[in-house]
Order: C-alpha cells, then sequence, then structure tokens
C-alpha cells in the first residue's frame, strides 16, 4: 500500500476500499429511500411550539412525492426511486419555515466572490465567464452588486473539491449530490462548493474551446456531424495528420466551420 507522501509497505490483509459513489450504488432501495428522507428533511415535522416529531416512511415518501410532483402514492415505487438517484443541491428541500434558520441577510450591497480553484473539465476562463454571468442575473434584479477579488478572503469563496472537502458535508462522488452553499455570513458562510467528480460543462456535452481553424476559436459544437456520422467528441476522422478537431456548428458539411481541440501534438499556424 501506498500513502499520498510516496510511502510503501504491504499489507498482512486484503482491504476493501469503498468510494464515496459506490455507496449510493451498493443501497437497496429501502436503504436509499431511509437515507434520502432523512437527509432532505422529509423524515421531521417541525411543530410551532418548536417540538419536532417523526413521520412514518408512507407520510415522508408522499411528501416527497409532492414535492417533486410524483403520483402520490407513499410507496417506494419505480418513479420514486430514480428521482431519488437523480443528480440534485445538497440542501435540504424541508426546513421550519424557510431554507436556513435566522434572519440571514448579507449587510452590505457590494459583495466580493472569489474562484479558489477549478475543475479540469472546462477551461478557467468559461469557468470565469459562466460564474460572472451567474452573478449578473442576481445583479440585475436585486441591489446587490458582485466584485471579483482574486486574492484574500470574499463573501463568497467558489471552489471543487471532492468527497471530505474540509466542510463536515461531504460529497457522494458521481451524480447524487452536484454541489452546496452556505447561506450569509462570515467564515465558511456564504460559500459555495461543487462537486469535482461531477463532469462540468457549458450546456449539453464537453466544453472545449477551439484554436486555430476557420472557427475564431468558437466552442465546439457536440454533438456534430461529418460525412454522415455523428461525434460527441473530438476527432482525428479526415485528417491525415492525426490531429484531433471538431466542429464549431451541428454540421460540418453544411457550414465548414472548425477548430482543433487541446492536443500535445503541434499544430503548425
Amino acid at each position: 500500500m501506498c500513502t499520498v507522501g510516496g510511502w510503501c509497505f504491504p499489507l498482512e490483509k486484503t482491504v476493501s476500499v469503498t468510494f464515496p459513489g459506490d455507496v449510493l450504488k451498493n443501497m437497496t432501495d429501502m436503504e436509499l429511500a431511509e437515507s434520502y428522507l432523512k437527509r432532505f428533511g422529509y423524515m421531521n415535522v417541525q411543530h410551532r411550539s418548536g417540538f419536532q416529531s417523526m413521520v412514518s416512511t408512507s407520510k415522508a415518501l408522499m411528501r416527497m412525492q409532492r414535492q417533486m410532483g410524483l403520483e402520490e402514492t407513499g410507496t417506494l415505487d419505480k418513479s420514486t426511486v430514480a428521482a431519488m438517484k437523480a443528480p440534485r443541491c445538497g440542501v435540504p428541500d424541508i426546513r421550519s419555515y424557510q431554507t436556513f434558520d435566522g434572519d440571514l441577510k448579507w449587510d452590505h450591497h457590494d459583495v466580493t466572490y472569489r474562484i479558489l480553484n477549478y475543475s479540469p473539465d472546462m477551461e478557467a476562463s468559461l469557468i470565469d465567464d459562466a460564474f460572472a454571468r451567474a452573478f449578473k442575473v442576481w445583479s440585475d434584479v436585486t441591489p446587490l452588486t458582485f466584485t471579483r477579488l482574486f486574492d484574500g478572503t470574499a463573501d463568497i469563496m467558489v471552489s471543487f473539491g471532492k468527497a471530505d472537502h474540509g466542510d463536515g458535508y461531504p460529497f457522494d462522488g458521481k451524480d447524487g449530490l452536484l454541489a452546496h452553499a452556505f447561506p450569509p455570513g462570515e467564515g465558511i458562510q456564504g460559500d459555495a462548493h461543487f462537486d469535482d467528480d461531477e463532469n462540468w460543462t457549458l450546456g449539453k456535452g464537453a466544453a472545449v474551446k477551439t484554436s486555430f481553424g476557420n472557427a475564431e476559436g468558437a466552442l465546439c459544437h457536440f454533438p456534430f456531424s461529418f460525412e454522415g456520422k455523428e461525434y460527441s467528441t473530438c476527432t482525428t476522422e479526415g485528417r491525415s495528420d492525426n490531429l484531433p478537431w471538431c466542429a464549431t456548428t451541428a454540421d460540418y458539411g453544411r457550414d465548414k466551420k472548425f477548430g482543433f481541440c487541446p492536443s500535445e501534438r503541434k499544430i503548425d499556424s
């Protein structure tokens, strides 16, 4: 066995290693349901007196089905199991009277954010632009403005992490939980975390920025068609130099727009 630091030593017995994503796959449907209903707030009822009580699994299932727009059977049917296995946000669906306890809001209007690291699935410039446009959605309709910082501590620290990433709310591997965020406040409050075991993209398919070609650095369009075949990734088909390329529109035969994909092979400009 080898540690992260590179030290190796023999194992005296076989060790079984379970990755976070395997936990969900190895659960029975009932185990999945119980875990899901508890984690996302369907098992608890908050009374006005402050007293909390548990509801039956059947009632919890009906609450979850109502929330998801499913038929309220109170049973663990196929559509309910499928909804539980679908990727989702990590914030509970049901809390006392609001998403977070207390009167939590920013005490200033110019909110700062900082992107601490990036997903390897997309170029940093694409991620920067995606967050800038996401914050603009809010600044367009609220009194808030969002200013990006490149060092120091910001109100919203954005990061990509895997499994146990230091906040006490571990991710679960590919699919399942996608991201979570904390309400406004000091320290970790306000921060947003994204599961780096996911395949992050813009729209459908991988977000790949091209170079050279005739598309002026446009993104690949996946899928695209070339000589009667559809491609969902970069390809070397049609090129004698084996350089990976993609079309930047849906139909290369019609539009003739293309660019080269990132590659270790040298491209002659």
